[in-house]
């Protein structure tokens, strides 16, 4: 009993050490209801796994390798038990070893989890037992103080706040009529540009001195995906997940104001921390580029990204699952009470591995209700056919339109009549030729032709805007990624600056306030050593970034 007792103790130290962190993970992803899962996960393990196999192994009195065998054969039944309770604790997903012959892969994975178990038990009865506590007892310490510390570490605050501020000596840079306006001074209240011009009744104001560096609106994203703690090029890195898990994704906030971007639209992921960020920005509670959001997503119930890169929780948090019109509108009727959302994402189409697509019929019923709550349209595509689908249907825009790698003569028509905003996402498509594994000339052909199609679709009358499909690409830096493809495609650098602020400032609706230096604009901008109509990469690393009439980042 007392050897029972000894691993008990120790046990629960051990399977107690990550609950802090996880918790903490599981509620930035959820809230409370995946943190209670999470923590319901792991008494489960103890009490149907760890314990019961701790207490055989404890009271069973025979040879040694009786011992050994007896338990791992005690373990089988427990192991397929635990999975059983814990696939719809994690996942929502229901348990079927039995189907396909598939329980002999799960079989094949039960004697390190065995192992395990046995280890700690031998841990705990040699004369390690006490080392053993003592190292259980700080793991737990440490996960109950690292994530307060990972908090405060990563945390974004706000500046102080001026109600006034005059920025002196600024060539402002006018990106669609390719012009430098020298020697201009910008005066900013209340986070607002209430005059451009030279000294005035303002000069006492506080002065910021640009010494005749270039001014320029604030870029904009209109489609990043910020709720993710990896980014796809760069692969899994542990700082950065655990900064961006606990830090509610402020490592990702912070590279998109040190890249100048001011304003992000997030097209999909767990709805109420998208709801809930975009709040504690707007009421600048935490620090970050203007964020809009959509909120839940609309899709068919095994389409993209729930029946492709998506866990089962994520998908009950991120999407509109449409299997006919009812579903539909009770989804986006209870997305907008609890939003309410910047805009409508519809994904149309059969992408990637998706097993289902989103009838035409239902999409076009989702953009007439955005229409009805005056709302912007946004439809994921990938094929010529699917994009005037979207178009037809009436879309403010769609995303993905570098997949195209021919335009037919219908689409360039339709494009021209309709004049829809359509988003390349070139580094997206790069990123997925690469997970594809196409070879190097298939990408450098595949490219090209993309760079073609949306050069057609321009010269056609279409609004093209600029997203990066982040975590696709970097935060932040894939975004000045995804400008260097515009130029390869053939775009002039006021064209791009255009399409980068004044354009996707359009397709968030907030064509009146933001992507101008302009009196009655909002205060979102940035300054740079170089002229970006000569050289785009001057923007990499802006001196400042500023927001609402403050600087939240620059250079060192």
């Amino acid at each position: 009993m007392d050897t029972f007792r000894r691993f008990l103790i120790t046990s629960a130290l051990l399977l107690a050490a990550p609950i802090p962190f996880a918790a903490c993970l599981m509620f930035r992803m959820g809230g409370w209801r995946t943190a209670l899962l999470s923590l319901t996960g792991e008494l489960v393990l103890g009490l149907v796994y760890w314990w019961p196999i701790g207490a055989f192994l404890s009271w069973y009195k025979g040879r040694a390798w009786t011992k050994l065998v007896g338990g791992y054969l005690f373990s089988l039944p427990l192991y397929f038990v635990t999975l059983a309770a814990m696939y719809p604790i994690w996942g929502g997903a229901s348990f079927r070893p039995f189907v396909n012959g598939r329980w002999i892969v799960y079989l094949s994975a039960t004697p390190q989890f065995y192992g395990m178990v046995l280890l700690l038990f031998y841990l705990t009865t040699w004369r390690t037992a006490r080392w053993t506590r003592w190292g259980a007892a700080f793991v737990l310490a440490a996960g109950t103080i690292a994530p307060v510390w990972l908090m405060a570490a990563t945390r974004l605050n706000w500046p102080g706040e001026r109600s006034h501020t005059v920025i002196t000596g600024a060539r402002i840079v006018d990106a669609p009529s390719a012009r430098i306006l020298d020697g201009q001074n910008v005066y900013i209240s209340e986070g607002r540009i209430v005059e451009i011009g030279p000294e005035s009744a303002h000069a006492d104001w506080p002065r910021i001195e640009a010494h005749g560096r270039y001014l320029l609106p604030g870029l904009i994203d209109v489609h990043t995906h910020l709720q993710s703690p990896v980014e796809v090029p760069a692969g899994f890195q542990f700082a950065y997940f655990m900064k961006s898990m606990i830090g509610d994704y402020s490592v990702q906030r912070g590279q998109y104001l040190a890249a100048g971007v001011t304003s992000v639209r997030d097209l999909g992921g767990p709805a109420e921390t998208n709801f809930r960020l975009r709040a504690d920005i707007l009421a600048k509670k935490t620090l970050g580029p203007r964020f809009f959001a959509v909120g839940r997503l609309v899709t068919s119930p095994h389409g993209h990204p729930v029946s492709t890169i998506w866990s089962a929780d994520i998908s009950r948090q991120g999407a509109i699952l449409a299997h006919d019109e009812a579903s539909l509108l009770d989804g986006l009727n209870r997305n907008f009470a609890e939003g309410p959302p910047d805009a409508v994402k519809i994904v149309h189409g059969t992408i990637g591995r998706a097993k289902e697509e989103l009838s035409t019929e239902l999409m076009a019923r989702a953009i007439r209700w955005a229409d009805d709550h005056k709302l912007i349209s946004i439809v994921h595509a990938e094929t010529a056919a699917e994009v005037e689908d979207a178009i037809r249907s009436g879309a403010t825009g769609v995303e993905h339109t570098a997949y195209l790698q021919d335009v037919p003569d219908s689409l360039a028509a339709l494009v021209a009549q309709r004049r829809p905003f359509l988003d390349p996402t070139f580094g997206e498509f790069q990123t997925s030729l690469g997970l594809s594994h196409v070879s190097t000339g298939g990408k450098a052909r595949d490219m090209q032709c993309s760079y073609e199609s949306v050069r057609r679709l321009y010269r056609a009358g279409a609004r093209i805007a600029i997203g990066t499909d982040a975590p696709m690409v970097s935060y932040g830096s894939g975004f000045h990624d995804e400008l260097a493809h515009f130029a390869r495609a053939g775009f002039t650098p006021a064209e791009i600056l255009t399409f980068a602020t004044l354009n996707n400032a359009a397709y968030l609706g907030k064509a009146d306030e933001l992507g101008r230096v302009a009196t009655g604009y909002r205060a979102d901008l940035i300054l740079t050593d170089a002229n970006p109509l000569e050289n785009l990469g001057a923007m990499r690393q802006p001196v400042w970034t500023m927001l609402d009439g403050q600087i939240v980042a620059g250079r060192k």
